[in-house]
């Protein structure tokens, strides 16, 4: 525990960092694959090129977020151990359900092929992000009661702001029959996924150079 609680903010770092640079790798071994339109879960779609690489990438994603677990509970615990806690818990939650999970089912190429491994990666995406977009609201609980208003604030415009990506990102598919449609799912998904994660990037950095100059 004590080495997990030492490197757990290098740990955070590798993942968000190759989180970023998943799509960017595996684009270029699909053809026709846009950015801003495809999916980064498209990247584990059954026959597609990039199906086993996406599949051992994000289990080693979830691996590295679930061992940076520990150094953010060792962080925060002298404000709140309730908060920290439940921080915590919800930075599990998410390291198994959208990285672990979604890596381990398929998920389906359409939805006439949906399967129970197909549920399981879809719902576990779901539950997942939902579980990241609770942690940043735990983050700006703990953050002012740290006194530290400003960060606090920051954390909540992005709070909001994640908030209206999200929908932007999840209409399509809880109104899939709307006449009034929103393109670029892609794009919602990655600037989401940026927003969120870089909360947990910049406290990992933050805390790596000051272990390194103490």
């Amino acid at each position: 525990m004590t080495f997990l609680k030492k490197y757990g903010f290098h740990f955070m770092a590798i993942a968000v960092i190759s989180e970023w640079v998943l799509p960017l790798v595996l684009a270029a071994f699909i053809p026709g694959y846009l950015q801003f339109t495809n999916l980064i879960s498209d990247f584990g779609e059954v026959g597609t090129p990039t199906h086993m690489a996406f599949k051992v990438w994000e289990v080693a994603n979830g691996l590295f977020f679930l061992l940076s677990a520990p150094a953010f509970y060792a962080y925060f615990k002298n404000t709140s151990k309730k908060l920290s806690s439940w921080f915590t818990t919800m930075l599990v939650i998410f390291s198994l359900t959208d990285c672990i999970f979604t890596g381990l089912f398929d998920r389906a190429a359409t939805s006439n092929t949906q399967n129970i491994t197909g549920m399981i990666h879809n719902y576990s995406s779901g539950i997942g992000d939902t579980a990241l977009l609770i942690s940043m609201f735990i983050l700006l609980k703990l953050y002012r009661m740290q006194g530290k208003k400003t960060v606090a604030t920051l954390l909540m415009g992005a709070f909001i702001i994640s908030l209206g990506i999200q929908f932007l990102f999840v209409y399509p598919r809880i109104m899939p029959d709307s006449q009034f449609k929103i393109p670029y799912r892609g794009l919602w998904q990655r600037l989401n996924l940026w927003l969120l994660y870089m909360p947990f990037l910049l406290i990992s950095v933050k805390e790596m150079f000051k272990k390194q100059h103490s």
